[in-house]
């Protein structure tokens, strides 16, 4: 269903897995004039899924009731799909305007970055039929390297075991490893994806953010200016407080801000627990040893 706000802005977002890079490029993004990008509004697991099941339970209750009491005549009706997904649309374009704080007529784009949304895809498109994706992908192994140290500074911070790496890591490529697999099956469903690599963004964060704002904005007069800056309000270096990439912080969200890590980090042996899917995987993506 079409509203006032697509004539005017484009819907989008960002998905990729966790310590993937999500959040850079979100920040990156938002830096540039007239795109707003905030997350993790968490808009399908936490707001279409519940009220589904809501609207499901309300369906088989007008059903019992509809028989039981009226004969199948003279009662209300279920709530169609339709309905749902027009309210939910409607709520969700209401939060992400709400928390962009700017004037409408001023937002070329719109989005959002949850990595959870890689695995629901299928649904935003039906939601938004004119949104566009962003795909952020990194190394695997780098993933895993990071991802596990994330969760291990939080339980730490808890009092709780860190856990050991070599015996985890694994575990944390299989869960990026689902992640690209989302966004691939999606892609070969017929859903547009464009994907920049966080290696890429390291290398060129000019040319890189270029390309997404150019999926987002085919006809937009951004200069290069604009995203020399973006770039630069959100470098490694402003956003750990100073430190260079490489210079690593085990207590900070951003720890190390380098491609490649896991060569120092991983042992062969955690190496090895890889499965033969995930290897695969990592290969058929260009990240080989």
């Amino acid at each position: 269903m079409a509203t006032k706000f697509d004539a005017v802005m484009q819907i989008f977002f960002v998905v990729g897995a966790q310590k993937s890079g999500t959040t850079w490029l979100q920040k990156s993004l938002n830096s540039v004039e007239g795109i707003h990008c905030l997350g993790e509004g968490h808009f399908v697991d936490k707001l279409l899924l519940p009220l589904a099941q809501t609207r499901h339970e309300y369906n088989k209750m007008m059903q019992v009731v509809r028989h039981r009491i009226y004969e199948g005549e003279g009662s209300y009706d279920g709530i169609p799909d339709q309905e749902l997904f027009a309210l939910t649309r409607s709520w969700i374009l209401n939060i992400m305007l709400r928390n962009a704080n700017a004037p409408q007529e001023t937002i070329l784009a719109l989005g959002d970055k949850t990595p959870g949304h890689s695995f629901h895809l299928p649904t935003l498109k039906q939601l938004f039929p004119g949104a566009r994706f962003l795909h952020i992908l990194r190394d695997g192994r780098d993933v895993a390297v990071s991802a596990f140290h994330h969760r291990q500074r939080i339980q730490l911070e808890n009092g709780q075991d860190g856990g050991k790496l070599q015996e985890e890591a694994h575990q944390y490529l299989a869960k990026w490893a689902g992640v690209a697999r989302a966004i691939r099956k999606a892609e070969s469903n017929g859903i547009p994806v464009h994907t920049v690599r966080y290696e890429s963004m390291l290398e060129d964060g000019i040319a890189s953010l270029r390309g997404c704002i150019d999926h987002l904005l085919p006809e937009n007069n951004i200069d290069d200016g604009e995203l020399h800056a973006a770039v630069e309000a959100n470098s490694f270096q402003k956003l750990s407080g100073g430190r260079e990439p490489g210079s690593i912080d085990d207590s900070a969200i951003l720890r190390r801000g380098q491609a490649g890590c896991w060569q120092e980090e991983l042992t062969p042996e955690a190496q090895d627990k890889f499965s033969a899917e995930d290897r695969e995987l990592l290969s058929s993506l260009g990240y080989t040893a």
